[in-house]
């Protein structure tokens, strides 16, 4: 019987190393797409066993199937089992849920996985895109060691610039390459930084791990020179999908984001890319000649935009010009030959529908359009100056010549409003009703278009273009405005009358208050709060869950200059905003906090904010007065970051880099 028993546990444990697994890993085995609106098809083979999409972008850290697009494992070899790890739990946005559930198919949290006996399992992303940190595949046989061919970043192609050529391997492995067009071998040049590719190169690489060698990867580098054209004009008539380069130089006079509308004397033009939007141009900047993209007919708008691989260019730091006052005119100026023009409307009427809307003067009307989400559309019947640019769209061969709004100014006597005394007078009132404060509030925090206020009645968000900025704690009087619900009613949002916001009058900062998760409700949202001893766990780019051992809190990168932090094993202090947000009007919504600063415990902070001298989050007028105070006085009482430059020293040259980012940031 021993014999017997023996002889049986040879055998199960013969069964059991015919097993291999096969593991995937997004932040090594990479995908070959590279530009972040890049898509297609993508697949890697690794020890005999290949994934692969029919659409999606593997080269993020992530394997992203996009919606729509199937996921198939296969291998020569029968396959029992594959486990996806992914960034978001079951059927939300990103889940292993977001898969069609075939036979064998099962998930739970972040995990999906499927059981059987096939060599080719497929899935389809139906309900959503999904997108993968991590695949194993266990198959019923020996794995075959073997490492997967280098992969390039940017890929090749045809470029107009110089590239900077990253070359990724398995971890740990060696990659040798050539450029010469030789194969390369384990005695070629060691890759150990991106490979400048200033002219038309093929680049050839190896890798090699544990007496392993990877096949021969290759890519070609194509560099042709880019066409120059003198002015817009010129640059429009290369025709759309034209990729050059404006030699003269050209003014701004709007931003959004990252769009930046500019002009010179022969047109106007609309460029769009981080390029662009991260100089951070204002109204007068005179953008130096030498800058280009790909010309795109986006809804027969054209544009300066990327195209794949090709990314806007030479985008670099501006000259003082004269800002652009917008031009007095009637709805009778909307038409195409104006195209571009920046114009105000005065006593006007607005009539919406969705993000399109009609603007009514005493000679007509014209059509509008909500391209820019921060410039809310009046819904009352009351008369507007409105101030846009003058865009077209069309669709289905039909043109329409409309305006593209960057403020709306409520024309209204503020002394015939009703008063209220405070922000919970203001919220008790009817919805879209106007009333002036008659006592002042504090403001606590303002990013771009967002500005909570508090007094002793409350908080609230103002919500809206405002001509000041400020500081935490400063107060603010003569305030009127409205207020209106979000999220499908959730929240409740102030909206200004924007030439009753002054300047501020400094004041007592405010602090926010500590709260564990378990005590916030819906009666705290846009308080200033703070959760203390939080670990977070990141569900995307965006959305992370926070827990201070009271409960669970979603946490929202709402502002662009917040960031969270790379340790996720550390312990946090975090301090923002509830809100609560509801996906749409049959979900019931999420009570979610937007981050102003997450501060590590027994640690440092998040990087400083650039300009922000002072500490306050922000940066702006308080913060070069606090630098003339100290260069003045030596008084560092308020001095928290004012070496500004980095140069060693903090003198005028600091005011003068806060000075920058200050005209650059409006």
């Amino acid at each position: 019987m021993k014999k017997l028993l023996s002889l049986m546990m040879v055998c199960l444990c013969a069964f059991g190393a015919m097993a291999g697994e096969v593991v995937f890993d997004a932040t090594v085995d990479r995908g070959v797409l590279t530009n972040d609106d890049t898509e297609g098809p993508e697949s890697i083979t690794k020890d005999g066993v290949t994934i692969s999409t029919t659409k999606g972008r593997w080269n993020v850290d992530q394997y992203r199937v996009f919606k729509g697009a199937s996921f198939t494992v296969k291998s020569d070899q029968t396959i029992t089992q594959v486990v996806i790890e992914c960034t978001a739990n079951g059927e939300t946005k990103y889940g292993p849920g977001c898969f069609d559930v075939i036979d064998g198919y099962s998930y739970e949290g972040k995990i999906g996985t499927w059981s059987g006996s096939a060599k080719e399992i497929t899935l389809t992303a139906t309900s959503n895109q999904v997108r993968m940190t991590k695949v194993t595949v266990t198959i019923d046989g020996d794995v075959t060691p073997s490492i997967s061919a280098p992969t390039f970043s940017p890929a090749g192609g045809t470029y107009y610039v110089a590239q900077n050529v990253e070359i990724k391997a398995a971890s740990g492995a060696t990659i040798y390459y050539t450029t010469d067009g030789n194969d390369p071998t384990t005695s070629s040049t060691v890759y150990s930084e991106p490979i400048n590719v200033a002219s038309t190169t093929t680049i050839k690489a190896i890798a090699t791990k544990d007496d392993l060698i990877s096949p021969v990867a290759s890519a070609t580098y194509t560099i042709e020179q880019v066409n120059t054209v003198p002015n817009i004009a010129a640059y429009y008539e290369l025709g759309a999908g034209s990729y050059a380069a404006i030699a003269n130089p050209v003014t701004v006079y709007y931003t959004n984001g990252n769009g930046v509308w500019v002009k010179d004397a022969t047109g106007y033009l609309y460029i769009f890319g981080r390029n662009a939007g991260n100089m951070n141009y204002k109204n007068g900047d005179v953008i130096p000649g030498g800058f280009g993209g790909y010309l795109k007919d986006y809804n027969g708008l054209l544009e300066m935009t990327y195209n794949g691989d090709q990314d806007l260019f030479g985008f670099t730091a501006p000259t003082d010009g004269e800002a652009t006052t917008p031009a007095e005119v009637t709805t009778a100026y909307v038409v195409e030959s104006n195209f571009g023009h920046y114009i105000t409307i005065k006593n006007a009427t607005v009539s919406a529908d969705g993000r399109n809307f009609t603007i009514t003067d005493a000679t007509g009307t014209a059509a509008g359009y909500q391209a820019y989400t921060n410039v809310a559309i009046p819904s009352d019947n009351a008369s507007y100056n409105i101030t846009g640019i003058i865009a077209k769209y069309v669709k289905d061969g039909v043109t329409t010549i409309q305006v593209y709004p960057t403020a709306f100014e409520k024309i209204i006597n503020i002394e015939d409003l009703p008063t209220v005394d405070n922000i919970a007078g203001l919220l008790a009132t009817e919805e879209g009703t106007d009333v002036r404060f008659a006592n002042p509030v504090t403001a606590v925090y303002q990013n771009g278009s967002n500005l909570y206020i508090m007094d002793e009645s409350g908080y609230t968000l103002v919500f809206g273009q405002l001509d000041n900025t400020y500081n935490n704690g400063d107060v603010i009087t003569g305030i009127a405005g409205s207020w209106k619900s979000y999220s499908y009613g959730a929240i409740q949002e102030m909206i200004p009358l924007v030439n009753t916001f002054g300047e501020g009058t400094p004041g007592t900062a405010v602090e926010p208050s500590v709260v564990p998760i378990e005590e916030m409700d819906a009666s705290l949202v846009h308080n200033y709060l703070k959760i203390e001893n939080c670990t977070m766990t990141m569900v995307d780019e965006k959305n992370y869950t926070l827990n201070d051992g009271t409960g669970d809190l979603l946490m929202y990168l709402k502002f662009n200059d917040i960031t969270a932090p790379e340790d996720l094993t550390a312990t946090y202090n975090v301090t923002g905003f509830l809100t609560l947000y509801a996906k749409n009007a049959d979900t019931a919504p999420i009570m979610e906090i937007y981050p102003v600063a997450i501060e590590k415990v027994g640690g440092e902070e998040n990087p400083p904010i650039a300009g922000d001298v002072n500490g306050d989050g922000i940066c702006n007028s308080a913060d070069v007065t606090a630098l003339y105070q100290f260069i003045l006085n030596n008084d560092d009482s308020k001095i928290v970051n004012g070496d500004q430059n980095a140069d060693g020293n903090i003198n005028s040259a600091d005011v003068t880099a806060v000075y920058k980012l200050i005209l650059g940031s409006k």
